[in-house]
């Protein structure tokens, strides 16, 4: 019995852990600023001004002020004034 349970946890943890897929955006808005340190102020339509922190792998040279786009974070926006949040994914708007 408690083999099966065990076995049930782990396939459970491994089918969430792949459910990782890029679905609807988080926010979208104009980008403000770009700091060279990895981040960008960004307006959203709805929430405002948010600091952003871009993945390591970001191009910066990429995005510029006044480029549209759209970002995925993970979720954890700080309630500060402007708010801050982590990208896990960035996208310009053509």
């Amino acid at each position: 019995m408690k083999k099966l349970l065990i076995f049930t946890l782990i396939l459970t943890f491994i089918t969430l852990t792949g459910c990782n897929i890029k679905g609807e955006y988080d926010i979208k808005g104009t980008v403000i600023e770009v700091d060279k340190a990895g981040s960008i102020l960004v307006e959203d339509e709805k929430l405002g001004l948010i600091w952003l922190s871009l993945p390591e792998a970001t191009d910066l040279t990429t995005l510029e002020k006044g480029q549209k786009v759209t970002v995925w974070t993970d979720g954890k926006i700080r309630e500060s004034y402007p708010l801050q949040g982590t990208a896990l994914d960035i996208e310009v708007i053509k």
